[in-house]
């Protein structure tokens, strides 16, 4: 009996035993079946590609300011030096001075000139004695010749002494306009008003000819020049308006005179040349300014700079019957968040506004996509100012 009792004990011990064993093992069969599913799930989701934004390119502006830097020049300069060698008696001016066209600027010592013209004067004085003697014994020899006391001969030589004595007049005569014209260059004369930026401070030195002791600058009037890009070039023309703002805050309003239609053969650029206005000398000439110039816009489409593709050339998505097509782009520029498109778009273009790593080439549009409103028909003109 008792062993009886002993071999049930022992039947109900391992039959508890292998149902606990059967619990745990059904316990972690379900938890795999679990973490698997899970995971398909998160691959299934994973999968799943976010509808892409779809945008229509939007028209650009019809205005635009093409930037332009430059440098401030006097309107007219000129260096001026003695054409004769002396010394300096006279400064009237100084620099900073304005002057007048005409004014006397310097003189140098004219003694030696004077000197020259009393030898001048003397010459002139002595050929004019020798041609009244020359002159009169012309006469007598012609006289003498018809009284039958005087061979030709004698006629002939006396009329090369008129001849000679007549070129010496002559002679003394250019030698005094060569003196007058010395006299003349004593004064440095300005041959243009505006203001005095180069002087000698005080007289006394010795001016060497050809020496440049004196600078004059226009400034009431300044020349803005640049150096543009020959596409900008063909878009300006003579008489534009030109707006200018200094380093310092000066603003001012030029006109182009010029541009030169050829372009530097090492910087590629064109020469441009402004009139501005500089009445109360505000600007300062020399200094650096940046100009701009209100255009026509080139025709472009405008679109989210996200939407450009990543590679060597420009590109973007469009949507072409219901799949993406990778599509060249010719770029204007970059304004804050958004592209300037020339050429490669139009307005009626489905842009994939933010392909990313997630959309390619070739891929197909997902049917949940939310699609734009209908393309803008015609451009808008906004007013940029400077």
């Amino acid at each position: 009996m008792k062993v009886r009792l002993i071999i049930i004990s022992l039947v109900v011990l391992v039959l508890a035993v292998l149902g606990v064993i059967a619990v745990k093992i059904k316990s972690k069969i379900d938890t795999k079946a679990a973490v698997a599913e899970e995971g398909r799930a998160r691959e299934a989701s994973a999968n799943v590609k976010v509808a892409p934004k779809v945008v229509y390119p939007e028209p650009g502006p019809l205005k635009e300011l093409l930037h332009v830097g430059g440098t401030l020049r006097p309107e007219a300069e000129v260096d001026l030096a003695f054409k004769l060698p002396g010394r300096v008696v006279e400064v009237p001016v100084k620099k900073g001075d304005t002057v007048e066209a005409g004014a006397v600027l310097a003189r140098i010592d004219q003694r030696d000139v004077e000197a020259q013209a009393e030898q001048v004067r003397a010459g002139m004085a002595a050929a004019k004695a020798q041609d009244v003697m020359a002159t009169d014994a012309l006469r007598r020899s012609k006289n003498l010749v018809a009284a039958g006391a005087a061979t030709e001969q004698q006629v002939v030589m006396a009329g090369g002494q008129a001849h000679l004595s007549a070129a010496s007049i002559a002679q003394a005569e250019a030698q005094g306009k060569v003196v007058e014209l010395m006299k003349q260059e004593t004064k440095l004369i300005a041959p243009i008003g505006g203001v005095v930026v180069r002087a000698p401070s005080a007289p006394g030195f010795f001016a060497a000819p050809g020496n440049p002791y004196f600078r004059i600058e226009r400034l009431t009037t300044l020349k803005f020049t640049a150096n543009i890009a020959d596409r900008d070039a063909s878009r300006l023309k003579a008489g534009i308006t030109l707006q200018l703002e200094s380093d310092t805050g000066v603003k001012a309003t030029g006109t182009i005179d010029m541009l030169i239609p050829s372009a530097d053969p090492m910087t590629r650029r064109v020469p441009m040349e402004a009139s501005v206005p500089n009445p109360d000398g505000k600007l300062i000439a020399g200094s650096y300014v940046e100009g701009a110039v209100l255009i026509d816009a080139q025709p472009n489409v405008t679109i989210p700079s996200t939407a450009l593709l990543t590679g060597d050339t420009a590109a973007v998505l469009v949507v072409e019957n219901g799949k993406l097509v990778r599509r060249a782009v010719t770029l204007l520029r970059t304004e804050k968040d958004k592209l300037l498109v020339t050429a490669g778009l139009a307005v009626t273009d489905l842009v994939i506004a933010n392909p990313g790593a997630t959309w390619r080439d070739g891929d197909m549009l997902p049917s949940n996509t939310v699609m734009p409103k209908a393309a803008v028909p015609a451009a808008a003109d906004p007013s940029p100012t400077h």
